[in-house]
């Protein structure tokens, strides 16, 4: 997106006018139905959408996407529940056939890759324009982010919990020291587990647990969980893992947590300690 932004630099001085707006071209001639219904892909996918509009809203001036099938369909269906409308007016959606004569309804034919039903190719000929274009391939393995060897599921002082499916979790601690701070360090074996964290007072036991850290579904594929939480009220505070939503599948859980005092951490770890809001 940054290299986009200097390409509008680059043309402003060349042509002597502002040029502020990008058209993209988007070709999902290779699109799978693995590759639409991927969730790490998605998640991807929609984390640039969220960036994109939060930082360059106004950048895009068409979006074509050609050569599109039902599996295009799949995964549009879902990018469009967070897009802004004025995005998704300016998205034209083209099916496998006919979509050069629409590209060149908008780009002229000196400018648009021979590739996509233009004239233009690389100075040595090649219409696929390998000079400016990015053509869709697959990751490079130096890339890849390599899966955890699960460690923490052999270190010492670990524990190990298994959640049955339709079933939750809660493991209370208690707080005897206003400002006290709450670590936890976990993993799964696989997939992934909700994981919330609630408040009850000790005077109020028979109160409802108050919920302080929302419940979500964390994965740690990669990589442990960890987090620490000031605790500015004595009291019980109940950590939650929660597998009530999965239908099949049981989870296996390995976690440390303990309770620190308030004096037991440095400076720059205190200030990064969520806290309570009352």
């Amino acid at each position: 997106m940054e290299q986009d932004v200097k390409r509008t630099e680059e043309q402003t001085k060349k042509l002597g006018k502002p040029i502020t707006q990008i058209t993209y071209i988007h070709n999902y001639g290779e699109l799978t139905f693995a590759k639409a219904t991927n969730k790490k892909a998605i998640e991807m996918i929609l984390l640039g959408l969220i960036l994109f509009q939060d930082n360059y809203p106004e950048r895009t001036k068409i979006a074509f996407e050609i050569n599109t099938s039902i599996y295009f369909s799949m995964m549009f269906s879902i990018l469009k529940k967070i897009a802004a409308s004025e995005l998704l007016n300016k998205v034209h959606t083209l099916g496998i056939e006919g979509w050069e004569e629409s590209l060149l309804k908008y780009i002229d034919a000196d400018q648009l890759p021979a590739f996509l039903g233009g004239n233009r190719t690389d100075p040595d000929g090649n219409p696929l324009c390998h000079s400016f274009v990015v053509h869709p391939r697959d990751v490079p393995e130096y890339y890849y982010l390599k899966k955890s060897e699960k460690k923490l599921s052999s270190s010492p002082g670990v524990k190990k919990l298994n959640i049955p499916r339709f079933s939750k979790v809660e493991l209370p601690f208690e707080v005897t020291e206003p400002n006290s701070f709450l670590e936890w360090e976990f993993e799964t074996k696989d997939r992934d587990i909700a994981f919330a964290v609630y408040f009850q007072e000790n005077s109020l036991k028979q109160s409802k647990p108050v919920e302080i850290l929302p419940k979500q579904r964390l994965d740690t594929y990669y990589e442990p969980e960890t987090g620490i939480y000031k605790c500015i009220e004595a009291g019980t505070y109940i950590v939650v893992f929660d597998n009530s939503y999965s239908w099949i599948r049981s989870k296996e859980i390995y976690y440390k947590m303990s309770i620190r005092g308030p004096d037991e951490l440095e400076g720059s770890n205190e200030k990064n300690a969520l806290q309570l809001i009352m």
